[in-house]
């Protein structure tokens, strides 16, 4: 039978760097996903022909990648009439979860159950000898309550620079993955780059797309960003929003440690460590250019939290209580008193850690 008759390609269902993806029905697994994989825009004839030749020679070690936390791989196939690959994978209903990233940050019980997922399903492509190399929002999807890591093994070490650079993912990247000799690294990915990563999709999950824009501007070129990954301490440059727990910021330094050695060093010690991080108070968060706004609910009543950004010197924030029956009162800051944005952060954090 030949491919065109097992595989009924539906609407197109998203969009990456290499092609597009789209619904589809296979005559064997029902309803697929399918990634149409083509040559980019500038490659040639002969690295074209090496890296679908490589994609092709994956496949069985991708379909052997059998784990409720990992996107399965039904097919991988090379139309000879087109030249273009077709990577068939289970459909996952939810999507990816950059969608719901781009909206806001998530909660802590949100991204620990996330993460925990996507390290389950890292850690067993791990066991069998593969690394990742593009861990990010984008490539953890949502599969009834299960998340799953998807897009592995699309990525190779002479391409993840470029592949890197050109989704605005640098930030993602460690510092061994770069050519430095100064720095004694040549361009390595292994387990260890996958955690990096890992990290860094922690960070972007809790503080939200808004706020990593305002953090990482596109003003900022890949050699600015190059540049302050390899000056090291990148993940202490990092700003983050203050009702982050210090242990949480914590466990992301580590995974994000300029030595490999003092990472985490499987993902399974990740999910280990994650397991012990606290989840509550599950504060929801929303930021726009100028305001963020936090709410809690407790049991009837509702604490909502607003930090406003008049100009970078002119803060103001403060916290209040209503519901209940009752009427709204103060439970923090002064409305209308404006402070330095020091001033602010620091008053902020210490009213979210006193309030857990």
């Amino acid at each position: 039978m030949s491919f065109k008759a097992q595989l009924i390609l539906g609407k197109k269902i998203g969009k990456g760097s290499y092609g597009f993806v789209h619904a589809g029905e296979d005559h064997v697994h029902g309803k697929v996903a399918v990634k149409i994989l083509k040559r980019r825009p500038g490659e040639s004839n002969a690295k074209w022909a090496t890296r679908s030749a490589v994609l092709l020679d994956e496949a069985t070690h991708l379909k052997a990648a059998t784990h409720p936390n990992v996107v399965q791989v039904h097919n991988v196939v090379r139309e000879s009439t087109t030249d273009v690959v077709h990577l068939v994978t289970e459909f996952c209903e939810g999507g990816s979860i950059d969608k719901v990233y781009k909206k806001g940050p998530l909660t802590l019980p949100e991204v620990r159950k996330i993460i925990t997922d996507a390290c389950r399903g890292l850690e067993h492509i791990h066991s069998r000898g593969m690394i990742h190399r593009d861990i990010k929002p984008g490539n953890i999807l949502r599969k009834g309550a299960a998340y799953k890591i998807s897009d592995f093994g699309l990525v190779t070490n002479d391409l993840v620079l470029g592949y890197a650079s050109a989704n605005g993912y640098v930030c993602h990247l460690a510092p061994e993955v770069f050519d430095d000799p100064a720095r004694g690294t040549h361009g390595t990915t292994s387990r260890r780059t996958d955690i990096w990563a890992m990290g860094m999709t922690i960070y972007r999950l809790l503080n939200g797309h808004r706020r990593h824009e305002l953090n990482f501007p596109s003003s900022m070129s890949i050699d600015d960003f190059t540049q302050k990954i390899l000056a090291g301490g990148f993940s202490h440059s990092l700003d983050w929003l203050p009702h982050i727990p210090d242990s949480w910021r914590k466990f992301v330094h580590k995974a994000m440690h300029d030595d490999p050695g003092h990472r985490y060093q499987t993902a399974l010690a990740m999910s280990q460590g994650l397991a012990k991080l606290p989840i509550k108070p599950p504060w929801a968060c929303s930021v726009s250019r100028n305001e963020i706004t936090w709410k809690l609910k407790e049991r009837k009543r509702t604490i909502t939290v607003k930090w406003k950004i008049h100009s970078p010197r002119r803060h103001e924030w403060y916290a209040t209580r209503s519901g209940g029956g009752k009427r709204t009162i103060s439970a923090g800051g002064v409305q209308e008193k404006i402070i330095t944005s020091t001033a602010a952060r620091t008053e902020l954090e210490e009213f979210f850690a006193n309030w857990a």
